[in-house]
């Protein structure tokens, strides 16, 4: 089986209302990419024992680590900052923007997955500039939060373009490889493509 080599492809779409999502933003230079998924556990005990043991995901952990070359009208747009040309301030209480975030991983036999988390918001940690240095990096952490879609609640979405491959009724995989092709021009939802 293969494995996974590195991240590529990151691009955000904004949230404009609920479930819907606007245009694709490509992020380049992209360093890594961390997500912790955040689970509630729940556990009863009865007889002097545990009776039950479940968890619940509830969230999940963004950070990911850019180069800092991103131009700081990006910066603003993904983190809620004023920006005017050039300038880029920012405001006490300002309101960090909620986007889809979605990327690509790289596999070791050249294939990919793809996941996109859908209600996630990025704020930008403090930084250190050195006099000599090799390029500094910009950090932003954040949670991608549950969305509701078809009366349940999801917070990302996985495709694998070697299981889409691997489907054998013609007709299905094609409707799935279009999809795929799709993925960082428009949020791709759950459940059966649509409108491909």
């Amino acid at each position: 089986m293969p494995r996974e080599l590195g991240v590529r492809k990151l691009t955000a779409f904004k949230l404009e209302s609920e479930g819907t999502y606007g245009s694709a933003i490509p992020l380049k230079n992209c360093v890594s990419l961390k997500t912790t998924n955040n689970y509630t556990e729940i556990e009863y005990y009865s007889d002097c024992t545990t009776e039950h043991s479940s968890a619940t995901l509830q969230n999940v952990e963004v950070e990911a680590v850019m180069s800092s070359n991103m131009g700081l009208k990006l910066l603003a747009e993904l983190t809620g900052l004023e920006y005017a040309n050039g300038k880029m301030a920012t405001v006490i209480g300002g309101v960090v923007p909620q986007f889809a975030l979605a990327y690509e991983i790289l596999m070791d036999d050249n294939t990919t997955r793809r996941r996109v988390l859908y209600n996630c918001n990025l704020r930008k940690e403090e930084q250190s500039n050195e006099t000599e240095s090799e390029g500094e990096e910009w950090t932003f952490t954040g949670k991608s939060l549950p969305v509701e879609i078809k009366g349940k609640q999801y917070v990302d979405l996985w495709m694998s373009e070697s299981e889409i491959e691997a489907i054998t009724e013609p007709e299905t995989k094609a409707k799935y490889k279009a999809e795929y092709e799709k993925f960082f021009t428009t949020v791709i939802m759950p459940g059966e493509p649509t409108g491909v």
